[in-house]
């Protein structure tokens, strides 16, 4: 069954928005692929893995992920319901693939297709 497995916070600035979790939280979010993208992980503790990066437009945004088995039959799923696909199937190299889409309210959420090794 798919699950939520990762969530990301979109902001204008992300060095304020990485610090005020590290403040609050004792998150600790390290740098990972991108420029100014990072990943506050949970290791064995309980949580959702959790990304920070800068939005697009610069207004914040939170999206959550949802781990499927079929990526592709998902986006079809998804268009068939509705929704729309606003970010095409990518790749994230030793992780998988992954895509955007919005719901038919406009709530735009992460489909993620873990690679076969990971």
């Amino acid at each position: 069954m798919p699950f939520i497995n990762y969530v990301e916070f979109n902001s204008g600035d992300v060095e304020a928005s990485t610090k005020f979790y590290e403040d609050v939280f004792d998150w600790n979010p390290q740098p990972w692929g991108a420029e100014d993208y990072f990943v506050a992980g949970h290791g064995e503790e309980p949580g959702i893995d959790t990304g920070f990066t800068t939005s697009e437009d610069g207004q914040p945004i939170t999206v959550a992920t949802i781990t499927v088995d079929d990526l592709e039959g998902y986006m079809g799923r998804v268009i068939f319901a509705g929704g729309e696909i606003v970010v095409p199937k990518f790749t994230i190299p030793g992780v998988g693939h992954a895509c955007y889409f919005t719901d038919t309210t406009g709530m735009i959420l992460g489909v993620h297709q873990p690679d076969a090794a990971t």
